[in-house]
């Protein structure tokens, strides 16, 4: 594998765990508690549609890959970045 390439998930909830961990101050426990109650990009993007830019915000960050929820929650500062990411359309935007 060349520098600067992202290794592929094992199946389709692991790679959208690695792809949100892409993002920007996406850590493993952030994306991780997204991916427990959003599994795919699809019902991400459809809870950001119905509910708006801070659905993210109270959903509890994830200890690990097996759904053990800590205390902590996701905030509105990561859930607004991640709905910008997902839902904005502008070409010259930057925010990843």
């Amino acid at each position: 594998m060349e520098s600067g390439q992202v290794k592929t998930g094992e199946d389709k909830e692991d790679t959208f765990i690695k792809m949100l961990q892409e993002i920007v101050r996406v850590t493993p426990p952030i994306a991780f508690g997204i991916a427990s109650e959003y599994p795919s990009v699809v019902t991400l993007v459809e809870a950001f549609r119905k509910h708006g830019p801070l659905v993210l915000e109270d959903l509890q960050k994830s200890a690990n890959r097996n759904g053990a929820v800590t205390d902590r929650k996701i905030g509105p500062a990561i859930s607004k970045r991640l709905y910008k990411v997902f839902m904005e359309n502008d070409p010259a935007s930057t925010d990843v």
